[in-house]
């Protein structure tokens, strides 16, 4: 099974030789503390100027962009003249797909482009702001997310922006509440509402403050039972983990009960028999 970092925890720091249970490589994954402390950007006083012009990317004349119909007819109503509109739609096209692939350099080109061309239509900023969260540029994935967040009236990005603020070092008091938005938005995809929990939750922890960390898990057991089993495996593996740290075993043992229903796996047995030997 291929395992990536606990979400929420640090092996260097707390010791932990565990991994937890593989995921699907998407845009809508906490980075983790590990990656947010070696990647975070220094604090930069705002600039007074405006950018420059970002280059123009090479866009082929005879490409169809395979956009969503939705996400074309926004554009082709909000962006004038036509060339203009089409541009638009072959930079969210072809950056999205550099993006996915991990050409940064690529997407970020063409998403770039796409902004400077329509800075006022909401998927363009949050296209753009989830090619820079994948880049680990978390500060200006920020930035982007958060005008998303603005032009959308929408928290469904909530938990990358939560995430975002993790890692370029705001305090946890600014971090959790926006996780818990999107936690306790009813209508949200269950998925996203569990990485806003599991970004909460980590830097609860981090902050020292297990108990609450570990309610904020509890709370979002409801969006849990509708939640993709990746989700839901990560949701126990950190819930594990935050009880027995805590000195909790009965309840880690609870956890990877479930988490064994989800993943079997040989890792997650031994450390189940190891906290409940007799069980």
């Amino acid at each position: 099974m291929d395992r990536r970092p606990t979400r929420g925890s640090s092996p260097d720091e707390r010791g932990s030789r565990r991994r937890a249970p593989g995921t699907p490589s998407a845009p809508r994954e906490p980075i983790g503390r590990d990656r947010a402390t070696r990647s975070a950007p220094a604090r930069r006083a705002p600039s007074r100027t405006a950018p420059p012009e970002p280059d123009r990317p090479e866009l082929p004349a005879d490409h169809r962009p395979d956009v969503p119909p939705a996400v074309r007819r926004e554009v082709q109503r909000r962006v004038a003249p036509k060339g203009r509109a089409r541009d638009v739609l072959v930079c969210l096209d072809l950056g999205s797909a550099a993006s996915e692939s991990g050409d940064h350099t690529t997407a970020l080109l063409h998403m770039r482009w796409a902004k400077h061309l329509a800075p006022r239509i909401q998927l363009v900023r949050e296209a753009l702001g989830i090619a820079l969260y994948r880049a680990d540029e978390f500060r200006a994935a920020l930035t982007e997310l958060q005008a998303y967040r603005r032009l959308a009236g929408a928290s469904d990005q909530n938990h990358l922006i939560a995430d975002c603020l993790r890692a370029v070092g705001a305090p946890v008091d600014e971090v959790v509440p926006v996780a818990v938005e999107l936690l306790d938005d009813a209508a949200a995809e269950p998925d996203r509402r569990i990485e806003a929990a599991l970004v909460a939750a980590g830097a609860l922890e981090d902050a020292g403050r297990r108990d609450r960390a570990r309610d904020l898990l509890l709370r979002s057991e409801t969006a849990a039972r509708s939640a993709a089993p990746e989700a839901r495996a990560r949701r126990h593996w950190l819930a594990a983990e935050l009880a027995e740290r805590a000195g909790d075993p009965a309840a880690a043992v609870t956890e990877l009960d479930e988490l064994l229903r989800i993943a079997p796996d040989e890792e997650v047995r031994t450390w189940r028999a190891r906290l409940s030997p007799d069980g």
